[in-house]
């Protein structure tokens, strides 16, 4: 009976890191067969954006899980087992978001507040260029998309609509969105991190207070792009939501 217990929590944590690696790899591949414009998956776009505080949550949450599981384990009873699991899963992602993460490494890797300030300058102007990428890449598909949208909702009352082809079409456009949704929200996360990490920041220097200042402009200048992409992408967003085949 124990060993059989032993099996079936083993599996439960494979199974539940397999489900997390796959997650985090294949976004939402794992809910859809057409692949999305490869503008915004191909080359340097596959690297841009592509890791979110939900990978860094999933291993929180994988860790969590196990020693949640484990403390059912040693008490004997699956049932507990599979409810710490669960427990710790979401303990450990909650240890794991975006901004601690971000907030810890800059303590751990930085003794003094200018070294943390010039690191921080650092990551915001490489996210800042980023950003600026992926949203020329994001654009050039929106563009399309929305041309596509607007074909479809023209022709599809008309007499020899093709609606088998129109379904592939709006097939396409759902995995571009849900590709774009995914990076925006990781824009977003990694702006809010920089938002904290900058609030945290007590200088007392001439030259530290000049330097954060300059990066609470680089700050706001981040966050207006990805403000501006996440505009377009809600309009892309909402004129699909407008159009219905049956």
């Amino acid at each position: 009976m124990l060993n059989k217990f032993k099996r079936s929590t083993t599996c439960l944590l494979v199974s539940f890191s397999l489900l997390l690696g796959g997650c985090a790899n294949t976004g939402s591949s794992l809910l859809s067969s057409t692949k999305p414009d490869p503008r915004l998956t191909s080359g340097e776009q596959s690297q841009l954006f592509s890791s979110s505080a939900a990978q860094g949550c999933g291993m929180g949450a994988l860790a969590g899980a196990g020693l949640g599981a484990l403390t059912g384990a040693l008490a004997g009873n699956s049932k507990k087992a599979l409810v710490g699991a669960a427990v710790g899963g979401a303990a450990g992602c909650a240890a794991g978001v975006a901004t601690n993460y971000y907030i810890d490494n800059l303590k751990k890797d930085y003794a003094t507040t200018a070294d943390r300030l010039q690191a921080m300058d650092k990551d915001i102007n490489k996210d800042t260029a980023d950003i600026a990428t992926t949203t020329a890449a994001m654009k050039a598909v929106i563009s399309d998309n929305h041309a596509t949208l607007t074909k479809i909702s023209i022709q599809k009352d008309k007499a020899g609509f093709d609606k088998a082809s129109a379904k592939k079409e709006l097939s396409q456009v759902d995995a571009n969105i849900s590709v774009m949704k995914e990076k925006i929200k990781n824009m977003n996360e990694k702006s809010a991190a920089y938002k904290v990490a900058l609030q945290g920041q007590a200088t007392s220097t001439p030259a530290d207070k000049d330097k954060l200042k300059k990066l609470n402009v680089e700050y706001s200048e981040l966050s207006g792009q990805i403000t501006a992409l996440e505009s377009e992408a809600n309009g892309l967003y909402s004129q699909r939501q407008a159009i219905s085949l049956g």
